[in-house]
């Protein structure tokens, strides 16, 4: 090593280049050692005559560090950069930056690279004082602790287990070794020597200090006891190879203070690269582990993963016992959340579709961090935003590995674009006979340039047709009509109407062994995407027999779900037989809302299962709807109106103009919806209970516009069709929205009029009785019957939870707020503000948690009233003019 370079940590060194520098034996050697540990600084005589002779220097002493100064000079003399000068004051001896061990030691953030500086005990030379070789042994000691603190993190346990047990052995009163010990020990299995290692530890402090171990030590041997030593995940993917460009992001994301950064841009520039390098570069800073998935957002063929499937795994890779991750999606994120204040994670979310998908699987609490990706801004997240556009060229020739005017033309033509210019680079990789001039030549054909872009996938399809040969025929046929279904997940009871057979195990477990199909979850399986694609192009003539028995499946299944859930819109489901009993629908649906969307968007262009996507689509969106899946409700209406076309008829249009007027709605809309209901009750002359239902629909929206008046007339005459024309109680539903209007209006003797005709008719309607009671108990507070409106308003919560119906649950508890703030009932009002900010914050709500911070500032929590401002003030910001008119 060429320059300077000198040497504390161990015996004294003092080199130049290959060269080492002589020094003088005895106290010489003491007074260098002194004057490079104040390098830069000057040293009074008295210090260092105080360390040479331990306190009691003789009268000759002042002379002697003369001359051993003297002496220093002569033997520094030739050094470049070295300098030792005297003042009044002392002696000072200036060295070139970064030539001292102990310097480079201090600076190494890498805990490996910092020891690799020591050489031995440090100060060797300074006999006459050990508190200076003390102090720098301390901080050997912390740096071993991180250094194994990051191997245990790296899932390196069983490489420290000796290691950790000759320095406990050296240090035994030190307790993060050895806690660190009963980590490793308890990774490798090794339960009991993990809990005598703390037993032995216990007794020592005991015995020679007489104290007991310190709480995070105690803890940790509790934890051991109790089999729940939290778990490390390590889900990040390999680290992208090779990843060219991006400094400045990288940059920006990895120095960020934000405990949220959104990457966004379009497709193909990188974005699942750059946060993956990213989230490799920053994974050290969060020891307790990395979580990462694939939102599937941008995946074609496939519906974004819910929220709460997407907590429910990161919970069970955290720990949680697969038993104890709750059903209720509220519930599981309120514990995700717990979970995570505890500790320091790295979340990677991965193609994001948007900020209601991303927004419940945020931190509650700062610690730990959120790498998001995405292809639209999620602008409503509270993050820091990183918009990718395509490399700069210089970049865009590294990845090519070629900077020629032909790789200029290439890079060109690939519009600089991550992906397409690493396909560019593997084709040329995979075609050694062509040239970078080959492939310019070829991308300059516009009409083929997206042919070009492309990798064959030959080798792919004949990697999966080994995976089928010497499977039993009976797998073979499973194998082929699961790819066709084309949905996320099948249940083991979907597969038997598949396939049309009860033993469906025989034909699915050899697909498990060989790796064709893989479990995820109890009686439940799932295919990857290249492999289905693989599957669905080996389909015989029975595949729409086939996929005809899933979609009755799915649609029997589905009524009798909604049957339980929402007996009051039964009407939907008149055409639909219902032959089974479910004894959880809410936890059916919520396990299948994704695989039923995706099997109805599979099917809706062809003629003879159209009809099957058109009946999912109609029932379904009302869950949808409820559970603020905005973008799966979005791309329901599209299936509808897809589905309708595909059939021709005219009942088949109206039924998919009631699907997307509800997405309308849903989606601010109001004219639109509006539209589109009054379509279908102009299609429906004949049919006056479908008028009645349409009437219903226009009424809420015109009380949503503001438009009351209106709002009245579409909802006294909705109430009138359906109660002439419809079945028993069927008027209960435009007589809660009837009660709504007057509850805006403040009409509240008739609010209460029309909301108790609706409770009436509700008896054996969970759903249906929580409307009625929800605008009962609004009505009854602004008459000032308090306790009556509370008692209505926590019977509708109940119901709510009940149901599953959470966005109703949280504007329930709202209301109640506003109740017993009124009756002074301080502390439970507070109780219902928080629960209502859990919920909307796990949906991402604004408007939600806007009013939920308003309440709790409104019960003297005046910390509060900041947050609901901006929240409220948010531009674009839909509000509920019911709930306005009760709170704001």
């Amino acid at each position: 090593m060429d320059g300077v370079r000198f040497g504390v940590l161990g015996p004294l060194l003092v080199t130049h280049g290959p060269r080492t520098v002589r020094i003088p034996a005895g106290q010489p050697r003491q007074v260098l050692v002194l004057l490079l540990l104040h390098a830069g600084r000057t040293v009074g005589v008295d210090h260092l005559m105080s360390v040479l002779w331990e306190g009691d220097p003789p009268a000759s002493a002042r002379k002697a560090v003369q001359v051993h100064v003297s002496q220093l000079r002569r033997a520094l003399k030739d050094l470049p950069g070295v300098s030792l000068e005297w003042s009044p004051q002392g002696y000072r001896l200036d060295v070139p930056d970064r030539s001292l061990d102990l310097q480079l030691f201090r600076e190494a953030r890498d805990p490996d690279e910092a020891l690799a500086h020591w050489r031995g005990p440090a100060l060797a030379e300074l006999t006459t004082n050990t508190q200076l070789a003390n102090q720098l042994e301390e901080e050997r000691l912390a740096a071993i602790e991180r250094r194994v603190d990051k191997a245990l993190r790296d899932g390196r346990h069983l490489e420290v287990v000796g290691e950790l047990t000759g320095y406990v052995a050296d240090h035994p009163t030190r307790e993060r070794l050895r806690g660190a010990l009963m980590v490793a020990l308890h990774r490798c299995g090794r339960q009991a020597d993990a809990l005598r290692t703390y037993d032995e530890g216990r007794r020592l402090l005991a015995d020679e200090l007489g104290l007991d171990p310190g709480q995070e030590l105690r803890d940790l041997h509790a934890a051991i006891l109790r089999g729940d030593l939290p778990a490390v995940p390590r889900e990040l993917p390999k680290a992208p190879e090779p990843f060219v460009g991006r400094r400045a992001e990288i940059e920006l994301i990895t120095g960020a203070a934000d405990p949220v950064i959104a990457v966004h841009g379009p497709g193909g520039q990188g974005k699942s690269a750059l946060a993956t390098a990213a989230a490799h570069a920053m994974a050290g800073r969060f020891p307790d582990g990395q979580l990462y998935v694939d939102l599937h957002g941008a995946t074609p063929g496939r519906s974004p993963l819910s929220p709460a499937e997407v907590v429910r795994r990161f919970l069970r890779a955290l720990g949680t016992p697969p038993l104890a991750v709750p059903t209720d999606p509220s519930e599981a994120a309120a514990l995700y959340r717990s979970t995570l204040a505890r500790r320091k994670v790295l979340v990677l979310l991965d193609n994001a579709v948007d900020a209601a998908q991303a927004g419940p699987l945020l931190p509650g609490e700062a610690g730990s961090a959120v790498l998001i990706t995405s292809r639209r801004m999620l602008a409503t997240l509270g993050a820091r935003h990183v918009r990718l556009d395509p490399l700069p060229e210089a970049d865009a020739l590294r990845l090519l590995g070629d900077d020629s005017e032909a790789a200029k033309q290439v890079a060109k033509a690939c519009d600089h674009l991550p992906l397409a210019l690493t396909i560019a680079a593997a084709r040329l990789r995979s075609r050694p006979d062509w040239t970078t001039a080959t492939l310019a030549r070829r991308l300059a054909d516009q009409r083929h340039r997206l042919d070009e872009l492309r990798f064959d996938d030959l080798g792919v399809r004949s990697s999966f047709q080994l995976g089928l040969e010497g499977l039993p025929d009976r797998s073979t046929r499973a194998f082929t009509l699961l790819c066709c279904l084309n949905v996320p997940t099948v249940s083991e009871q979907t597969a038997r109407a598949l396939l049309g057979q009860d033993d469906v195990d025989r034909a699915l477990d050899p697909l498990v062994d060989a790796k064709l199909i893989e479990p995820c979850g109890p009686e439940r399986y799932r295919v990857h995407d290249l492999l289905r694609l693989f599957g669905a192009e080996q389909a015989t003539g029975e595949r729409h027999e086939a996929l005809s028995r899933a979609l009755v499946h799915y649609r029997e299944t589905l009524t009798a779900a909604l049957r339980k859930l929402r007996p009051h819109a039964y009407g939907a489901l008149t055409n639909s037989a219902a032959r089974q009993d479910l004894d959880e629908p809410l936890r059916w649906l919520t396990d299948e809302a994704e695989n039923l969307l995706a099997a109805a968007r599979s099917t809706v262009g062809e003629p003879e299962l159209a009809e099957h996507s058109l009946a999912i689509a109609h029932m379904l969106y009302p869950h949808l709807f409820k559970q603020d899946r905005v973008a799966d409700l979005v791309e329901l209406g599209e299936v509808a109106d897809r589905a309708a076309r595909t059939i021709g008829t005219s009942a088949a249009m109206q039924t998919a103009l009631l699907v997307r007027s509800a997405v309308n709605r849903r989606i601010g809309e109001f004219d639109l919806a509006r539209a589109q209901l009054e379509e279908v009750l102009d299609a429906r002359a004949d049919d006056p209970f479908g008028q009645g239902r349409a009437l219903a629909g226009i009424g809420t929206i015109h009380r949503e516009l503001g438009e009351l008046d209106k709002a009245t007339s579409a909802l006294t005459r909705a109430i009138e069709l359906t109660t002439e024309h419809g079945p028993v109680g069927a008027q209960r539903v435009p007589l809660s929205a009837l009660a709504q209007v007057h509850q805006v209006a403040g009409r509240y003797e008739q609010a209460l009029e029309a909301a108790t005709g609706s409770l009436a008719h509700a008896d054996r309607d969970a759903a249906g009785r929580a409307y009625a009671l929800a605008s009962q108990g609004q009505a009854l507070f602004k008459l000032g019957r308090l306790d009556e409106a509370e008692a209505a308003l926590g019977e509708c919560i109940e119901l709510c939870r009940m149901t599953g119906e959470h966005n109703d649950e949280w504007q329930a508890l709202l209301c109640r707020a506003e109740v017993l703030l009124a009756a002074g009932k301080i502390s439970k009002a507070v109780e219902d503000a928080e629960r209502c900010l859990e919920i909307t914050g796990a949906r991402g709500d604004r408007y939600g948690e806007g009013v939920a911070h308003l309440v709790l500032a409104k019960a003297g929590l005046e910390k509060h009233a900041d947050r609901a401002a901006e929240l409220l003030g948010t531009p674009g910001l839909r509000r509920d003019n019911l709930l306005d008119s009760l709170i704001c």
